[in-house]
């Protein structure tokens, strides 16, 4: 009996610290979750929501306009912020008349931008000034708040460097009512 009980106990123990090292290992390397936390991405997601951050593909792939990422902002290595990416690595972006428009190989276009709410402007900022093109370098990306008039984002501290973004928002998890994925 007591054998029993020492071989339970040692299972148990191994079984614990097995499932330990496994969500460590996820947690470091895979996935993590974020809690989202300020208005600068209203009316799509809201303080309190919660979010799984995958953060494997960003060595494998590059990330896509559109796609809502969580970051450090240049000025921090314990801040997080969660924002939508709108400008590619070797693209010109600008700001004008409440658009964002995009240059590639000197072709350029108004960005269509379909999860905005209607009548939504973007104005300029102090890193990237109204109606003045910017250029994206390798291994940057330009990220926007959903809400245009509240967030600290590219058009403040400039682009991201590709190392800064944590990973890709893929999962919304809390509030149950909203659960699903983000692509």
């Amino acid at each position: 009996m007591q054998n029993e009980i020492k071989n339970l106990i040692l299972e148990l123990l191994e079984t614990f610290i097995s499932s330990l090292i496994v969500i460590l290992v996820l947690y470091m390397w895979v996935a993590l979750p974020e809690q989202v936390w300020g208005q600068s991405m209203e009316p799509n997601f809201h303080t309190g929501e919660r979010v799984l951050v995958e953060k494997v593909t960003k060595h494998f792939d590059d990330f896509e306009r559109g796609d809502v990422v969580v970051l450090h902002p240049p000025d921090s290595d314990s801040i997080d912020y969660i924002k939508r990416v709108v400008g590619l690595p070797g693209e010109m972006i600008k700001i004008m008349d409440c658009e964002v428009y995009i240059s590639v190989d000197g072709k350029t276009s108004k960005l269509e931008e379909p999860y905005l709410g209607s009548g939504t402007c973007t104005n300029g900022g102090t890193s990237l000034r109204e109606g003045r093109f910017q250029k994206i370098e390798e291994d940057e990306y330009f990220v926007l708040g959903d809400n245009r008039g509240n967030s600290a984002d590219s058009r403040y501290f400039g682009p991201v460097n590709k190392d800064r973004i944590v990973g890709k928002a893929i999962l919304r998890f809390w509030p149950v009512n909203k659960m699903g994925f983000l692509w």
